[in-house]
């Protein structure tokens, strides 16, 4: 059983939750839980839901996958650098040099809300992340590299990613540490910033 697979059911057991509530409570087949739990790879937005689920850092979910990663070491080692703060306000401000605006643009290449398909051109207001319920935000998909778009909504127990599509899932995270855990999760889910333009692209 691969480290991170085993992390996985230690999580589990931790929250004394069995196996088919897991699989219930995060969307998938019992059996599929139990693969993710012996040798499968799990997805992106299972490990958010489970993260969510056992109470545990996204962001310490993340790294126990690199550990467990079969990438290069340098590959690996770049992945952790951009993981920190310091990386994180080093890009950020290289980008500021090399735009002089806070708008970025990407190509979005994940699933996205329903509003602004996969293969949108945005562009982003990368200074603007104050969530509103009529907004459509961008994220860099940290697992893989992709960006996505989706609405926010923020209540005083719990925030929602929201898609309104038809395959890809909302997502929804408790916030018992209010604000603060709220400004976490969405730093670390990638949040870039408010979708201000989108053209599609043919």
């Amino acid at each position: 059983m691969p480290a991170f697979n085993e992390y996985l059911k230690t999580l589990r057991e931790r929250k004394f939750l069995d196996i088919g509530t897991v699989a219930e409570r995060t969307g998938v087949h019992r059996n599929t839980q139990s693969k993710y739990e012996d040798s499968r790879d799990p997805p992106f937005d299972y490990l958010v839901e489970f993260s969510a689920l056992v109470d545990e850092p996204f962001l310490n979910v993340l790294l126990k996958r690199l550990d467990d990663s079969k990438a290069s070491p340098n590959a690996i080692d770049r992945a952790l650098d951009s993981l920190t703060p310091t990386s994180v306000a080093h890009t950020q401000s290289q980008l500021s040099d090399e735009n002089h605006t806070d708008k970025l643009q990407v190509q979005l290449s994940e699933e996205s809300h329903t509003l602004i398909p996969a293969g949108a051109l945005v562009s982003i207001d990368t200074s603007n992340k104050t969530i509103d319920a009529d907004s459509i935000y961008g994220f860099l998909n940290p697992m893989n590299g992709g960006y996505f778009a989706a609405k926010l909504k923020l209540t005083n127990s719990k925030l929602h990613l929201l898609f309104d599509h038809p395959t890809r899932k909302d997502l929804s995270f408790a916030i018992e540490g209010g604000e603060t855990e709220s400004h976490y999760i969405l730093k670390t889910l990638g949040l870039l910033g408010k979708v201000v333009k989108a053209e599609l692209s043919f």
